[in-house]
């Protein structure tokens, strides 16, 4: 599991990182993982707080999106192969 850290945000990024955390639950998923979020919610989201720069907003958005997923979908794959090794054998 991922643990909690601090992080010190740039200013200039302040926007994007408020609005990937806001979308935290609005994650599209499949059989095989996490495809993405649900971008109909992030622009709704976007509206909502009245994001100023929405295009560079979403840009930033999907980068972090892209990392995120990836992290998601490896500790999914993890945790599936830990799940279907035999009772015995779990370590």
């Amino acid at each position: 599991m991922l643990q909690p850290t601090e992080y010190e945000v740039w200013q200039e990024h302040e926007d994007a990182v408020l609005m990937f955390l806001r979308c935290e639950t609005q994650w599209r998923t499949m059989s095989s993982g996490v495809m993405g979020l649900d971008y109909g919610v992030v622009l709704q989201l976007m509206d909502l707080y009245a994001v100023d720069n929405r295009r560079q907003v979403l840009e930033d958005l999907q980068i972090m999106e892209g990392r995120a997923k990836e992290l998601i979908n490896e500790q999914a794959a993890k945790a599936a192969k830990v799940d279907s090794k035999p009772a015995g054998r779990r370590n």
